[in-house]
């Protein structure tokens, strides 16, 4: 006679399977809605690093283009192209005393 071992699952045996199984369910879930929000942050994080580059040359541009503007040669040129402003000769300085 061959004897066959049921085993007998009681009420609180089940509730907890039941438990477990949800919780991994729920655990599984949350790892791919948390996957995928690193994804959309890591997408930003890169389109804000481009942007950060970019700025970042604009900035160096605008400071090589300061330079050029705030050379005295160039102020005096285009005080003399635009402005038809010359540099006055010694007889036409006149010297003013308070």
């Amino acid at each position: 006679m061959i004897a066959t071992q049921e085993k007998d699952v009681s009420g609180w045996q089940l509730g907890l399977l039941v438990c477990l199984f949800v919780s991994v369910i729920v655990v599984s879930i949350m790892i791919v809605m948390h996957r995928h929000q690193s994804r959309g942050l890591f997408v930003q994080s890169q389109k804000l690093a481009k942007q950060y580059n970019i700025l970042i040359a604009q900035w160096s541009r605008l400071k090589l283009e300061q330079g050029v503007v705030l050379n005295d040669i160039y102020v005096e040129r285009k005080a003399r192209e635009d402005l038809g402003m010359r540099i006055p000769k010694a007889k036409n300085i006149k010297m003013v005393k308070e």
